[in-house]
């Protein structure tokens, strides 16, 4: 398995997505892909951290630059 991040994977689902998806989706296509192995016991929360980290329009105080995602008024994520 190539290693990458949960904000590179989620990066790969949304880019073949080509649509906004919520968080379970995202994780879920993550988990069957193998395209990242998490040790939590809630992947979903960790998925919607990292995407939230780095996502426009959501108000945190951990908010990493550069921001790649867009969270919509319907609570689902896509690229920016």
């Amino acid at each position: 398995m190539e290693k990458r991040t949960i904000a590179q994977a989620v990066i790969e689902v949304l880019q073949a997505s080509q649509q906004p998806m919520s968080a379970a989706d995202i994780t879920q296509v993550i988990l069957n892909q193998k395209l990242y192995e998490f040790s939590a016991k809630d992947p979903k929360g960790i998925v919607r951290g990292a995407i939230e980290r780095r996502c426009d329009g959501v108000t945190r105080k951990d908010i990493i630059s550069p921001t790649y995602f867009k969270k919509l008024p319907n609570g689902t994520y896509q690229l920016k």
